[in-house]
């Protein structure tokens, strides 16, 4: 029965897109029936957990879509998923481009794309700390790779995000620290992606792929001034957005799917099950399981900035071998597998999704977080050290501006929020 409730619900789910996309060659034998536009329903609060995966894949679809030219955000529907090209969510501002030097106006939506360049080792840094330092983080620490190479973060949001932002003048921290009533509308979305630099060992068509400027750092995990061009591979992708009726958002995380192994159930126990001849970006097979998962950093209170002393031996181009706590839900692995099957043809098949996260009761007024469910969330390239409590939506309701003690509606953005020039000028003489 249960098999056949999954048929009948992927059945409805393939079938449910617009003629646009029903419009699309076949591939494989398969009718290409994806949506290039982003869902504008939701499942209802007490649909399956099933139901909300489809959910976030639709949304993953639909961002990973190649990007129409000129148009920030929109997806070239006369494309099909997997042609060359930015893809929608990577034609959305990234905070560099929303929280400029001295708060300035980060102007209209529609700008020109610039090149990426990269600089955050972790974007845990903002969660704990009045200001951002990219390179300090008060949760865990950076993540070098089995090739001794950083792991790069960048953070992003959509047009409806952004016009609230600019519109309230919440890029300037005068303004944002004083706001009280901090409130997104529906449709706002953010995208929190993971990079890992390619060398000449890696198979570079499992990966969505960029080219970017990435800052340098020593061997103290200090940045160095200078930057190089490097080809980036995405290894994780974090969707967040604030469908409607869902005040506490929901909550999608994906992944590369050679980040590392999976798992399966022998004895009752959860083992490691590595695939032959695949090259895992962040797991060490000779490495004990106590050793796993483990910071680099020692913390040390300089000023107000927690600060990642490396640990004795550690640099910054050791390796940091990481291991899944908490096995994707045996749902969620059929979900995958019948959506990776119909994208067999691109290279978005090497991607998975970890888990959806969502209120159970998002309209229950004697719980205001709404029952996180699953209680646990974690990304191993992004809650990489905290992975057995990790939780986005608990982590996210404490979300604050810089220098506030007040909520921001689930979101972290405001942290990176710059103060005016004059604003900078008058602390300084106090």
């Amino acid at each position: 029965m249960k098999l056949l409730t999954f048929s009948l619900t992927c059945m409805l789910f393939f079938s449910s897109f617009n003629s646009i996309a029903q419009d699309q060659p076949k591939k494989s034998g398969l009718l290409w029936n994806w949506s290039c536009q982003f869902p504008t329903s939701v499942p209802a609060a007490s649909a399956s957990q099933q139901e909300f995966d489809l959910y976030s894949w639709q949304m993953f679809i639909a961002l990973n879509w190649p990007a129409q030219a000129g148009q920030r955000g929109q997806p070239d529907c006369t494309q099909v998923i997997g042609d060359a090209g930015p893809v929608v969510w990577q034609t959305y501002k990234d905070v560099e481009e929303i929280f400029l030097p001295d708060a300035a106006n980060p102007g209209p939506w529609n700008s020109p794309l610039t090149t990426e360049q990269l600089s955050s080792i972790n974007i845990a840094a903002l969660k704990n700390t009045n200001v951002v330092q990219a390179v300090d983080q008060a949760v865990g620490g950076w993540l070098i790779d089995q090739r001794g190479n950083p792991t790069y973060y960048e953070i992003s949001a959509n047009e409806t995000s952004y016009n609230y932002i600019v519109s309230n003048n919440f890029y300037n921290a005068d303004v944002v620290s004083k706001a009280n009533n901090i409130n997104f509308p529906n449709f706002a979305t953010e995208v929190k992606a993971s990079w890992r630099m390619l060398t000449s060992s890696d198979d570079s068509s499992r990966y969505l792929t960029m080219q970017a400027q990435v800052a340098e750092f020593n061997a103290q995990g200090q940045p160095t001034g200078g930057s190089n061009s490097a080809t980036l591979g995405l290894v994780g992708l974090h969707i967040i957005t604030k469908a409607a009726g869902y005040p506490q958002w929901i909550w999608s995380t994906f992944e590369q799917v050679d980040n590392v192994p999976p798992k399966v159930q022998q004895n009752g126990q959860w083992v490691n099950n590595p695939q032959q001849g695949v090259f895992y970006s962040f797991f060490d097979a000779s490495i004990p399981a106590a050793a796993l998962n483990q910071s680099p950093c020692n913390w040390q209170q300089q000023g107000t900035q927690l600060v990642c002393v490396p640990k004795t031996g550690i640099t910054f181009q050791t390796p940091n071998p990481l291991d899944r706590v908490t096995p994707l839900a045996a749902n969620t692995q059929q979900i995958n597998s019948a959506v990776q099957l119909t994208l067999s043809d691109t290279l978005y098949k090497y991607y998975q999704l970890v888990t959806t996260q969502r209120p159970l009761m998002p309209d229950n007024p004697s719980n205001p977080m709404g029952q996180p469910t699953p209680a646990l969330s974690a990304n191993v390239t992004m809650e990489s050290y905290i992975q057995p409590n990790s939780s986005c939506m608990n982590c996210h309701s404490m979300a604050t501006p810089v220098n506030s003690a007040m909520k921001s509606d689930f979101s972290y953005l405001f942290k990176f929020a710059q103060a005016p020039a004059s604003s900078k000028t008058s602390h300084a003489k106090e």
